[in-house]
């Protein structure tokens, strides 16, 4: 990935930076990499992809890890949910960078999840039994997904045809 190299990337608000009134917060952030923003959408109630379509979503991810599949697409389900679509010179590594580890409690200050994550116990705790499954004790609400490769970008996009209407292929 050149730093140069103008790339697409996927980028989705996940139900949980909503709950906590924190969206607007993520977005500015996001805008602030001063990528073109191509498209964006919320996606909440029925206009939101149902579980199954998660499910194979997150399967390249999470895998055939039942419990952790069944909670996160539920929970992705439930939403709302944002997707943009940003694209940029280097925009995975410059979204990736921003967005921070994947286990908030790992996460870097000064990125998203890093400066957002409250704790694991308090990590939206209402809403918590609501999508944690018998068998996932390390469930955990990250705020956003970013794609981490042009590879997985061109997976991903595919699953939003109204937002893959804006030139992707």
């Amino acid at each position: 990935m050149s730093e140069g190299k103008t790339e697409d990337t996927l980028v989705i608000i996940k139900p949980d930076t909503f709950w906590r009134n924190l969206n607007g917060q993520v977005e500015a952030r996001l805008k602030a990499l001063g990528l073109t923003v191509i498209a964006e959408r919320v996606l909440a109630g029925t206009g939101n992809l149902p579980e199954e379509k998660w499910k194979e979503f997150y399967f390249p991810v999470i895998g055939d890890r039942p419990p952790c599949l069944d909670g996160t697409s539920k929970y992705m389900a439930y939403g709302p949910v944002k997707v943009i679509l940003l694209s940029g010179a280097g925009a995975i590594q410059k979204v990736r960078q921003l967005v921070g580890a994947t286990m908030p409690w790992k996460a870097e200050p000064g990125t998203i999840r890093g400066d957002f994550f409250p704790g694991a116990k308090e990590a939206n705790a209402p809403y918590r039994l609501k999508f944690q499954q018998p068998g996932d004790d390390q469930f955990v609400f990250n705020m956003i997904h970013a794609s981490d490769s042009e590879k997985n970008f061109a997976r991903e996009i595919h699953f939003f045809p109204k937002l893959n209407a804006f030139g992707q292929a």
